[in-house]
């Protein structure tokens, strides 16, 4: 086995390499094995979740692909933390296709819409690999579900990958992805879709010196925040500790203190 070696960020990658032209077989790649089906990229979409800025925590590429049908699709990639996220890919998801549907189109040509979250937090329980879509079901008989067709042509559909929660035990291609995600570095021989590419356009030794040095800057910038996240929560926390304790000073019960804290924060 061939020892991993460590590439740049997938976040960098995503605003920056994985932008250029001449990269997109990285992303037809991680697509084509997420969504098991030979995904072509045709071209990156202008807007204004794609403006560039040298260092932003707004990680989002807008892309218009076909699928192995010919089928023309638009997909989100994105790659950031922020409060209400489900509400935000959904808001996203919408601009997307209202942004795509020009004045007089017939509504047989609005585009299908996937999204594709790589989460780096634990936002949703437990798996590393989740699919959401619409369902619909019959109310009049126990709910069964009814499949219609034409939904899946039309109906956004979202994916969200949680490396947090992925154990390391690669079992297929989009397991080998998920590994790259949670450790910057391929594993060991491969068999992921363009996976080799990633290996040698993301290898930050590889890298142009003043792409280096951008990537570097990115870096010292994403530890600055960390470094002030954890001094604000380290303040928030001192704070609630004085507020619990004057609070069951003054004869209150957890339960009470609990609500409270919790209506205020």
């Amino acid at each position: 086995m061939k020892k991993d070696r460590t590439l740049v960020s997938f976040d960098w990658a995503l605003k920056s390499i994985l932008r250029k032209k001449d990269n997109f077989g990285i992303l037809e790649g991680f697509l084509s094995d997420l969504l098991n089906d030979n995904i072509s990229i045709v071209e990156l979409l202008e807007s204004e979740g794609n403006q560039y800025y040298e260092i932003d925590k707004f990680n989002r590429v807008d892309l218009k692909a076909k699928d192995g049908r010919g089928r023309e699709i638009i997909i989100e990639v994105q790659h950031d933390k922020e409060p209400d996220y489900l509400g935000r890919i959904y808001y996203g998801t919408s601009k997307t296709a209202l942004e795509n549907m020009r004045v007089g189109r017939k509504y047989a040509d609005v585009k299908k819409i996937i999204s594709v979250s790589i989460v780096y937090w634990k936002l949703l329980e437990r798996s590393y690999l989740i699919k959401g879509s619409m369902k619909f079901e019959d109310m009049v008989n126990d709910y069964q579900e009814i499949k219609v067709k034409e939904a899946e042509d039309v109906f956004a559909d979202y994916y969200f990958i949680q490396p947090e929660w992925f154990n390391d035990n690669i079992k297929s291609k989009i397991d080998e992805w998920v590994y790259l995600f949670k450790h910057s570095a391929v594993k060991g021989d491969v068999e992921a879709t363009n996976i080799a590419m990633a290996r040698e356009k993301l290898d930050e030794l590889k890298m142009p010196e003043e792409e280096r040095r951008a990537y570097e800057a990115y870096e010292a910038y994403e530890l600055n925040n960390m470094i002030n996240e954890g001094v604000i929560q380290v303040r928030v926390d001192e704070t609630l500790e004085k507020m619990r304790q004057a609070m069951k000073a003054k004869g209150m019960g957890d339960d009470e203190i609990n609500e409270i804290i919790k209506s205020v924060y």
